[in-house]
């Protein structure tokens, strides 16, 4: 029976991130969403599995793997003192407003700093999709978002690994960092002259079967018992996720030289969250650091930012220096 609960979660996910394309959304989104629909939430289809969990698991450590495989670090040298200026200030920002306002929720404090590491992360694939469908991959914005997107995914890894070593205690064992160590081996697979054909291999093993099952399986774990009484909390928590990237790598780029529009271009180009901060939000569940409520709330505040995100950003794609 377990086989029959893979193939619809996969099947489903699949046809959920379909759809979203279709509507303009990312393809993450509709395959959180399917996992939603057909999961305990919902539909009660598929249940959440310990199996699946673990299958899942596998997905995170591909996913991160081809993360690596696809950082150009040579890339990142083009814009690096915009990107870098947008990258830092993009993960100082949340790290500072959520945990504060963790702590005024009355969240304890080490908790209330994975808060900040979880909003601190950037969706590059996301954030490329749209640069590449407006055709500014190549302006100045465009370079800049890249190369803090991944900066800033680089910065959000390090810190899940810096809080496994000072604070998670024995919570955060081998496993919550092995998707730092997936993405490091991915960017050491670079130098293989094979490297763009296993990329090409491993992606096409990823999207048909391991990532629509992370991606479903996150879904499945989604809880909408206090929904409404978390309303409240859900709208601060997506007004501070989308103003502190907007705010603080707008800032970054604007502080090294950036003009005006493209540097709100590179603020809207950063408010996506997308498979990273589902990675570091479902090692915080998996290391008990965050609840079942919480890791729902912030699941549901990475989908608003990623339909949120392309919103903004078309608009001033229109209007920055190619």
């Amino acid at each position: 029976m377990e086989f029959v609960y893979f193939v619809i979660l996969i099947v489903s996910a699949l046809l959920g991130g379909q759809v979203a394309t279709k509507l303009g959304l990312s393809n993450v989104v509709g395959q959180l969403i399917a996992g939603i629909l057909v999961g305990p939430a919902l539909l009660n289809f598929v249940p959440s599995l310990h199996s699946i969990h673990v299958v899942g698991e596998w997905g995170v450590l591909l996913l991160m793997l081809n993360a690596g495989l696809e950082t150009d670090v040579a890339e990142l040298k083009h814009n690096m003192k915009a990107a870098s200026y947008a990258a830092v200030l993009g993960v100082v920002f949340p790290l500072i407003a959520f945990p504060v306002m963790a702590l005024l929720f009355g969240v304890k404090w080490d908790t209330a700093i994975f808060w900040g590491i979880v909003f601190a992360a950037t969706s590059v694939s996301i954030t490329l999709a749209v640069l590449n469908e407006q055709g500014k991959l190549t302006s100045t914005a465009g370079s800049v978002i890249l190369g803090a997107a991944v900066l800033d995914d680089i910065i959000a890894l390090l810190l899940v690994a810096a809080y496994s070593v000072f604070l998670g205690g024995s919570g955060l064992g081998i496993s919550s960092i092995m998707p730092l160590v997936a993405f490091g081996l991915g960017l050491l697979m670079r130098r293989w002259s094979k490297s763009d054909e296993f990329l090409d291999w491993s992606n096409k093993i990823g999207t048909w079967t391991l990532f629509p099952i992370f991606f479903g399986s996150i879904g499945l774990m989604i809880s909408f018992d206090n929904f409404m009484k978390e309303a409240i909390f859900l709208v601060i928590l997506t007004i501070l996720a989308v103003g502190t990237k907007y705010y603080g790598a707008g800032l970054g780029a604007r502080m090294a030289g950036i003009n005006a529009v493209d540097s709100r271009a590179v603020g809207a180009g950063m408010v996506s969250r997308g498979e990273m901060a589902l990675v570091i939000v479902q090692i915080g569940l998996s290391a008990e650091i965050i609840s079942h409520q919480e890791f729902s709330s912030f699941v549901i505040v990475v989908i608003l930012s990623t339909i949120i995100a392309p919103i903004m950003l078309r608009p001033l794609l229109d209007k920055v220096t190619d």
